[in-house]
């Protein structure tokens, strides 16, 4: 073995060690669930595809999924910012089923870390084969650490519709991205206790300003808001325990870019993206519990293992922790807080 070739295999052992390890957690057991992602490939693709997905993202709705942010030809914005790309398609579109994922937070209000969630759409210059493809609900449970047999059905079947209209829209190969393992700490959660308020709509208001102005200073962008409890979907509460309930989709350019495009990319990533962070409180408690997947659990699903991902993954898990610890977060075990 060569030299450099043994150098590259002892750093990638040496970043991987630090921050993830696959089937570290001995406190929760995944599922036998094996693969990650589902993958619709489109064969000899053109530009009318992404027509037809864009529309499709639509009309969806007549099965109850709703776009809550769309974010189209990414690619676009890396070649402006970098000044090129790998890519010629590159879009995310955070769908919603409001009326039936809803009702699932009563039983696990962790669910904010993949819902929304991201249906994408790639294509590399390379090949020129379109890709459309998201998350399994059975891995967003396994890395949310959510055992409930109950709502782990509900949840699993809430996507087989989507998938079903996906095959008959579109003529595909379906195939799927297999899951490496799990990181150590694949979920990042705090809390943050306050006095009473005399309203807690202000005081909540107040919160969201202190909190997306650190991400903004560091170069996040909030890519998508969603409130939960108050959906624009559905008129009625189903979350009535909860005094508020919102979920932020967080964006990084060149976090990005490097992960999803530039040397080696992996675009399959972009399943994960915009990254999920919830914050909530619970009707009678005066603390803001917050959650979101660790950029690790990426690098551990996907066993990534190049230098310059690993180091912009340990990067961005380190700031927004640090954030939240500067915001008066106290770091706490990821479990169901509805079962405490």
């Amino acid at each position: 073995m060569k030299t450099s070739t043994i150098k590259k295999l002892v750093l990638t052992l040496l970043f991987s060690a630090s921050f993830f390890s696959l089937n570290a957690n001995d406190k929760f057991v995944a599922s036998n669930n094996q693969n990650l992602a589902v993958e619709y490939t489109l064969e000899n693709s053109s530009k009318e595809i992404d027509k037809a997905f864009f529309q499709f993202t639509k009309d969806i709705e007549k099965i109850g999924f709703f776009v809550n942010d769309a974010h189209h030809n990414v690619q676009n914005v890396y070649e402006k910012k970098v000044g090129e790309t790998s890519l010629s398609q590159l879009s995310f579109s955070s769908l919603i089923n409001d009326d039936k994922a809803r009702k699932l937070f009563n039983i696990d209000p962790r669910l904010g870390g993949f819902t929304p969630f991201n249906l994408v759409i790639y294509r590399r210059k390379s090949d020129n084969k379109s890709v459309i493809t998201h998350i399994t609900p059975e891995a967003a449970l396994d890395i949310l650490q959510i055992r409930d047999n109950h709502l782990r059905e509900k949840f699993i079947e809430m996507f087989k519709p989507m998938d079903e209209l996906i095959e008959k829209t579109f003529n595909v190969k379906k195939t799927y991205t297999k899951i490496h393992g799990f990181a150590k700490q694949s979920m990042m959660n705090y809390e943050i206790t306050f006095e009473k308020p005399e309203d807690i709509d202000d005081f909540f208001d107040e919160f969201q300003e202190e909190l997306e102005a650190p991400f903004e200073k560091k170069g996040y962008i909030i890519a998508g808001f969603y409130d939960m409890k108050y959906s624009f979907n559905t008129e009625k509460d189903e979350l009535p325990n909860f005094e508020k309930y919102i979920v932020w989709s967080l964006c990084h350019i060149s976090f990005s870019y490097t992960i999803f495009d530039g040397k080696e990319p992996l675009p399959q990533a972009a399943i994960f993206a915009p990254c999920s962070m919830y914050a909530y409180i619970k009707k009678g408690e005066n603390k803001i519990v917050i959650g979101m997947p660790t950029l690790s659990a990426w690098a551990a699903s996907l066993n990534i293992t190049q230098k310059d991902k690993l180091q912009k993954i340990k990067q961005l898990d380190s700031e927004i922790t640090n954030i939240l610890i500067e915001l008066g977060g106290v770091k706490v075990e990821n479990t169901n807080p509805l079962q405490k």
